[in-house]
């Protein structure tokens, strides 16, 4: 994989919003330039027809449904003028009451703005029926099953990654994880701990499952070190010839190989009823004897303040650092092409098992209903103090953006409907034989 920078291309993808931003807003200010013109040039040309069809009415009769429409469309295309500009400023710059309500009322609309995002957009009900609706856990395990998007994510975090390593300052992060660490191993009681580690590794026979597994080794190592174990007991045993010392250390490997065999074939062997009620009583031990807590305690101690924590902290950084600020522009690792293809392997035998699927969607709703709860109010607070932080003319201008055209559209209807509602008042006069 070649191509820019990390650095260059988080530049190129934070200066491509703003772009698109600035040619949005000034599409959207042609726009409504544009609509703004037309809505605003109707006005004089309904003055000139209402002014002209008033005058010759008297020579042309006909011109008096005219006069009519443009009167009412005029009427009407002022109201709504005065009605859209009302909202955004004081039209005409006189001060009317009630006018420049949006500026004015800045506070109020991020207020019941932000209470309307959480209560009709941020419930759990909203956000539950459309994760059940898109399948999120399936959506997104699909997607890694596609072998190239699993090289896409691996090879994004490893752009995203350094990125992260160079923002934190090491000393700092060390610093703060070793005094987490030594917080959380402070709150440990070390005693009970153990203890329950213990009751833990004798449940269900775990521990002599290990034992099990060890037995074999043992035997394996009495085996290949006979002369090792003569050794050992010549030396102990100067007095006596070496085929004697052969005869007895060949006795006692034998001897123990088949205790060993014997205990691996009886799960019920009273030395592993001993072993039991030896880790039984070390447990109760643990919990109860006030030496040993004192023990545990000196232990504790001796960890947290010494040297231990901020080394084996400074080690994990270490290794983390140097595995992801590799350089990121050269072509793919090996490392990173079997991740991959594990991804890949795993997402593809979750998508195969349906009722996992259904767990993990469940499991993401719990988890993000749980989220909302606590943050759903913090949403429409966040909004509220963004809209108070921007001054009158930014909000003035942001609504005018957005709903700008519509109004402006009003404005043309109001023009156009007022003079149809004159025409047809023109003619109901016309009817009852009141009409000049």
């Amino acid at each position: 994989m070649t191509g820019a920078s990390p650095q260059v291309r988080k530049d190129r993808r934070m200066n491509e919003p703003m772009l698109s931003d600035a040619a949005d807003s000034a599409s959207k200010r042609a726009r409504l330039l544009r609509i703004k013109i037309i809505a605003t040039g109707l006005l004089p040309i309904m003055a000139i027809l209402f002014a002209c069809s008033a005058y010759f009415k008297t020579r042309y009769p006909l011109l008096a449904w005219l006069e009519a429409f443009s009167e009412a469309a005029l009427v009407g295309g002022l109201a709504d003028w005065f009605a859209v500009v009302a909202l955004f400023r004081h039209p005409g710059g006189l001060p009317l009451p009630h006018t420049a309500i949006i500026p004015n009322n800045k506070a109020r609309i991020g207020s019941q703005l932000g209470k309307f995002v959480e209560k009709n957009f941020l419930t759990p009900g909203n956000i539950t029926a459309k994760l059940t609706e898109i399948d999120l856990a399936e959506t997104i395990v699909r997607w890694l099953a596609e072998g190239r998007n699993s090289r896409r994510a691996i090879s994004a975090s490893r752009d995203y990654l350094p990125l992260v390593i160079e923002v934190v300052d090491e000393p700092d992060i060390e610093r703060v994880v070793s005094r987490v660490v030594s917080e959380e191993i402070e709150r440990l009681d070390f005693a009970q701990t153990a203890a329950a580690l213990v009751t833990t590794l004798t449940a269900r026979g775990r521990h002599q499952r290990a034992v099990d597994e060890l037995l074999p080794v043992i035997t394996e190592w009495l085996r290949k070190n006979r002369q090792y174990v003569k050794k050992r007991f010549s030396k102990k045993s100067i007095l006596t010839p070496p085929w004697v010392d052969t005869y007895i250390v060949n006795s006692l490997v034998d001897g123990l190989i088949d205790l060993i065999a014997e205990i691996a074939r009886s799960p019920n062997h009273e030395l592993r009823v001993a072993f039991d009620a030896y880790l039984a009583t070390l447990a109760e031990s643990m919990k109860n004897d006030p030496e040993f807590s004192k023990k545990a305690e000196d232990i504790k101690a001796a960890i947290i303040h010494g040297r231990e924590v901020e080394s084996a902290v400074s080690s994990a950084w270490r290794s983390i650092k140097n595995r992801v600020s590799l350089p990121s522009s050269g072509p793919e690792t090996s490392n990173e092409a079997w991740l991959a293809d594990v991804v890949t392997r795993v997402a593809r035998s979750v998508l195969a098992d349906r009722p996992l699927l259904d767990r993990m969607n469940a499991n993401i709703i719990n988890i993000l209903e749980a989220g909302l709860a606590g943050f759903q109010h913090t949403f429409a607070v966040l909004i509220e103090d963004i809209v108070n932080r921007w001054d009158a003319q930014q909000v003035t201008e942001k609504v005018e953006l957005e709903l700008g055209p519509d109004l402006q559209f009003i404005r043309l209807n109001g023009t156009f409907i007022g003079g149809l509602a004159g025409l047809a008042l023109h003619a109901a006069l016309l009817g009852v034989g009141v009409a000049p």
